[in-house]
């Protein structure tokens, strides 16, 4: 994310606030709608189809509400939006889907949030960002909470440690997408970005489709298609939109503290929908991942 501009305090509308905590518990939704879709196609399948609705969908909403000039980007940074399109949508939704196939959606939820961590410590390596002490005491927090959620962890990858782990490889990309992603932050609108990203991230889902055993689109079950729709137009589309309006209209550090959300609403969302249990373990080890969050966002 790129900091807020300016020195003087965005102010905070009362529905663009609600709008971000709905967006966030979209995000947190997403993790209930991919077990419910796995239910019945593949991991492939779902990262795909959602982005071959959600990219062209995007491009026509942003046609035509910032103009064709948005699209302009400088040749120099296409090795840049290839590499956070492959990290942050191909990839990336590969690894993620495909991990709920071994794990629970509060445990990928959870575990998600050590992007955090790593976008701090590839931030201090390769772009000499300050690593402050509550940062760091903040990232041995968090990853002790990531041992007590992988919980009997052993070298056969029995349990969900593989899934775990699937999870855990994705929030690194997450943070790779997001260091790339700062060194184009201050030269684009997020929207040409994000275009771009998507653009690029589906052409790179598209072998993975081609490649593995899928179901023909017309029989794929009405119930996944829900969660797909789902996935593609509120946790894609609408989320992305509001997202980037609320950096527009909001200090950065706002509409990030909404990201707390997201687990919570996993949690809740789980043991509704899809009568998910939650252990004592998960519990401790996700209140240990969001205290470190919390710890490493401290300015002192």
């Amino acid at each position: 994310m790129s900091d807020a501009g300016g020195e003087k305090r965005k102010s905070d509308s009362p529905v663009l606030v609600a709008a971000l905590f709905a967006i966030n518990v979209f995000w947190g939704a997403s993790f209930v709608a991919n077990t419910i879709a796995l239910k019945s196609i593949g991991p492939i399948e779902i990262a795909s189809l959602r982005f071959f609705i959600a990219a062209p969908l995007l491009l026509v909403i942003t046609y035509l509400w910032k103009g064709r000039d948005i699209f302009n980007f400088d040749k120099k940074d296409v090795g840049i939006f290839i590499i956070m399109a492959l990290a942050g949508v191909t990839f990336q939704y590969v690894l993620q889907v495909s991990a709920q196939d071994y794990t629970t959606a509060t445990n990928a939820s959870l575990l998600i949030n050590t992007s955090v961590f790593f976008i701090m410590l590839l931030g201090a390596v390769f772009l000499r960002e300050k690593l402050t002490w509550w940062k760091i005491v903040g990232a041995i927090v968090g990853f002790a909470g990531v041992t007590v959620l992988l919980g009997n962890f052993s070298f056969n990858l029995s349990g969900h440690a593989i899934g775990d782990l699937l999870i855990i490889a994705s929030a690194f990309l997450w943070a790779v997408y997001s260091i790339y992603g700062k060194k184009v932050a201050d030269k684009y609108h997020p929207l040409t970005v994000l275009n771009y990203v998507f653009i690029i991230g589906t052409i790179g889902l598209i072998p993975f489709y081609l490649l593995m055993p899928h179901s023909p689109v017309t029989s794929v079950p009405a119930v996944a298609w829900a969660a797909i729709l789902f996935l593609s137009l509120f946790c894609s589309i609408f989320a992305y939109v509001i997202y980037n309006i609320a950096l527009e209209k909001m200090d950065a550090s706002r509409v990030a503290v909404y990201i707390y959300f997201v687990p919570l609403s996993t949690i809740v969302l789980s043991m509704i929908v899809i009568h998910e249990g939650i252990t004592t373990t998960t519990l401790g080890g996700g209140l240990m991942v969001l205290l470190g969050m919390y710890l490493a966002e401290l300015k002192k």
